[in-house]
C-alpha cells in the first residue's frame, strides 16, 4: 500500500477490517476543503488508495481521478469496484515515497497512508507533491496521532473472532514508530487459510509536519479529523489542508 510492504496478501481482508468506517461522510468531509482551494478542483489524485473505497465516492462526485497504490492486489480490487459501478478511474503502481505526481488540481492521501513513511520520505513526499501540484491545488493527508499510536496503540494486543475471519494484533513501540505484526485466519468454507502481515507506522507529531508543509511553501493548517477545530492532546486523527499559493513564490 504504501511502502516496502506491498499488502497483496492484505488486500481480501482490507474490507473486512474497515467494513465501521463511513467512507461517505468521510468523502463529504474531504469536500469541504476541496471546495475552499484557491482553484477549481476537478482532476484528484489519490495515494495510496487501497480498494477504492474514497477514489469511488470521489469520481461518483464528479471529480476525474487517479489512483495510486504499490499493491497490484489492492488496485485490482479497486479497478473491479469501479467497474462495477460504472465510474472511469486512472490506476495506477506507484510507492508514495518516490511519487511522481501529473499535474492535478488535489491530491488526497487518506487513511494514515502518510504514517507508513518515515520522516526523511515524508520531507520528500511534502517537495514533490507541492511541485506536482497545480498553482492554487491543494493537498489533503490525515495521520494517526503521536497520541494514538504511543497511548492507545503502542504495544498492545489485540485479539477479535468474526464469522468471515479471526485475527491477532500485536503492537511493538519504539521511539519513532510502532511495529505491527498481524495473522489473519480467513474463514475458506470448513476450513481457515491464514495470513500474516508486518507493517511500520511512523510517529509524526503534527506540529512538526504542518511546520515542514510550510516551509515548502504551502498554506497549511492542521484539524481534528471530522471538525475544523485544532487539534487538541487527545485527538486521534489528525485532518492537513495544504494550499499552493496561485502565485509563484515559495516560503
Amino acid at each position: 500500500m504504501h511502502n516496502k510492504v506491498s499488502y497483496d496478501s492484505f488486500a481480501d481482508v482490507y474490507d473486512l477490517l474497515m467494513q465501521d468506517i463511513d467512507y461517505d461522510a468521510w468523502t463529504a468531509y474531504l469536500q469541504t476543503f476541496l471546495q475552499k482551494a484557491p482553484r477549481t478542483v476537478r482532476k484528484v489524485t489519490d495515494a495510496g488508495c487501497g480498494t477504492g473505497s474514497l477514489s469511488i465516492r470521489l469520481a461518483d462526485k464528479g471529480y476525474s481521478v487517479t489512483a495510486m497504490d504499490l499493491s497490484e492486489e489492492m488496485l485490482a480490487v479497486a479497478a473491479e469496484r469501479a467497474r462495477e459501478a460504472g465510474l472511469q478511474i486512472a490506476f495506477a503502481r506507484q510507492d508514495i515515497s518516490q511519487l511522481i505526481l501529473g499535474r492535478c488540481d488535489a491530491l488526497i492521501c487518506g487513511c494514515d497512508v502518510i504514517n507508513y513513511l518515515s520522516p526523511v520520505q515524508v520531507q520528500e513526499f511534502i517537495r514533490r507533491a507541492y511541485e506536482g501540484l497545480a498553482r492554487g491545488g491543494v493537498l489533503l493527508f490525515d495521520i494517526s496521532s503521536a497520541y494514538k499510536l504511543q497511548q492507545i496503540l503502542g504495544n498492545q494486543i489485540y485479539y477479535e473472532d468474526r464469522e468471515e475471519l479471526s485475527y491477532f494484533w500485536r503492537n511493538t513501540l519504539h521511539s519513532d514508530r510502532v511495529e505491527m505484526e498481524l495473522t489473519f485466519f480467513l474463514k475458506r468454507g470448513a476450513l481457515y487459510e491464514r495470513r500474516d502481515e508486518r507493517q511500520t507506522q511512523y510517529i509524526h507529531a503534527w506540529e512538526q509536519l504542518l511546520d515542514r508543509l510550510r516551509a515548502a511553501g504551502f498554506e497549511a493548517e492542521a484539524y481534528a479529523f471530522g471538525s475544523e477545530a485544532a487539534p487538541e492532546a487527545h485527538s486521534d486523527r489528525i485532518l492537513f489542508a495544504a494550499y499552493k499559493p496561485k502565485e509563484r513564490y515559495k516560503a
